[in-house]
């Protein structure tokens, strides 16, 4: 064999190779132009404010001062940052930058890197292949729902005052109602439990995090020693707002002492970011989500209506979705608890529930995510 080759076959091959290694290469992004001039230098990398850069592209660009969060939305997707953080979300899956970004005298900036290798993946660039227009419908769409029946097995939740009816019970049988409901109009709904058993509250928020769902959604029957307290009750996350909510706060929390502690903790601070950049993003939704169920009850059903209300329970602060609980009535007061033994008025709960749901699916398709 002659391994030797002239000297013009050796630079055909060398040319062929160079050509497809351009091929594979990924593209290099280029800077707008008329961001040079914002191009700040700090600890020795260069970086660009988060809002100009926004707006030179286009983009939609939101801070939450809480949790100090931008959320950066385009054609394509969205990004999520945190000052002090070198870890993003990109579209759902997290991503390391180079440096952290930073907060100077009052505005968020990103390293270059983040410009060249992430911004990309939301910029909406309508493709010959794929029309803009084709990618819409599926982006906001709502087609999949978590339901979770709360407590179940060994935890039976609150019991009745006369009959000793179970929590369990009852949240098992509203969530197949709003089940069988949500079904027969074309929804996918995931159950944490479909009989009586004891799933962990990290559990319960993993099944939804890894379901591919759009919203979830816990259902409970609220207790409380004030005998007095009755009616519908809706929450979301943020800090419990009065005393009542604050107790049942730690009474839904404390379940986590039946399951397996060591599986609440969170792993490391790079999920404790993820987790809190889910959360501002996700508190809105969840907040439309809530009020929509509670605005359904108020109309459809005879039961007393306490409307939206907050608190850090621990399926709603661990699920990666917009996330509502729901306290369908107080089983401690005779007059709810009268009720909520009655089946008929259970599935009156749930297809009001179950309403509420329908018409936060339609607003958010609507308006393309609430972008209005």
């Amino acid at each position: 064999m002659n391994l030797f080759y002239p000297k013009r076959t050796l630079i055909f091959i060398l040319g062929l190779t160079l050509l497809a290694g351009c091929a594979t290469r990924a593209p290099y992004f280029r800077l707008k132009p008329e961001l040079a001039g914002d191009v700040r230098t700090f600890g020795g990398a260069e970086y660009l404010p988060v809002s100009k850069l926004c707006r030179a592209y286009n983009l939609d660009c939101k801070w939450d001062d809480v949790v100090r969060t931008s959320t950066i939305q385009g054609g394509r997707g969205r990004i999520v940052l945190r000052c002090g953080s070198r870890m993003i979300l990109v579209n759902g899956s997290d991503k390391t930058l180079d440096r952290p970004v930073i907060m100077d005298a009052g505005t968020a900036f990103v390293p270059m890197s983040f410009v060249r290798n992430n911004l990309a993946a939301v910029i909406g660039e309508v493709r010959p292949e794929m029309p803009a227009a084709a990618e819409t419908p599926a982006k906001y769409t709502i087609r999949t729902i978590v339901l979770d029946p709360g407590h179940g097995g060994n935890d039976p939740g609150a019991l009745g005052g006369r009959s000793r009816v179970r929590e369990k019970d009852m949240t098992l049988g509203l969530a197949r109602s709003v089940r069988d409901i949500l079904r027969e109009k074309g929804m996918r709904v995931v159950m944490t439990r479909e009989s009586d058993t004891f799933i962990p509250l990290p559990k319960r928020a993993r099944i939804a995090n890894n379901s591919g769902a759009d919203l979830f959604v816990s259902l409970h029957i609220n207790a409380s020693r004030s005998r007095s307290l009755k009616g519908f009750e809706c929450y979301f996350l943020s800090n419990a707002t009065d005393d009542n909510a604050r107790a049942l706060e730690a009474a839904e929390n404390a379940t986590l002492k039946l399951g397996d502690e060591a599986d609440a903790r969170m792993s490391g601070q790079l999920e404790r970011t993820l987790w809190d950049m889910e959360l501002s993003e996700n508190r809105r939704e969840s907040a439309i989500l809530a009020g929509h169920i509670c605005e359904s009850v108020k109309n459809d059903i005879d039961i007393g209506n306490r409307g939206l209300r907050t608190a850090r329970f621990y399926v709603l602060k661990f699920t990666r979705i917009p996330a509502v609980l729901v306290e369908a009535g107080y089983i401690s007061n005779k007059y709810d608890e009268a009720k909520l033994k009655d089946p008929a008025f259970l599935s009156e709960v749930a297809r009001a529930v179950a309403g509420g749901i329908m018409r936060f699916k339609q607003e958010y398709e609507r308006t393309e995510g609430f972008t209005r």
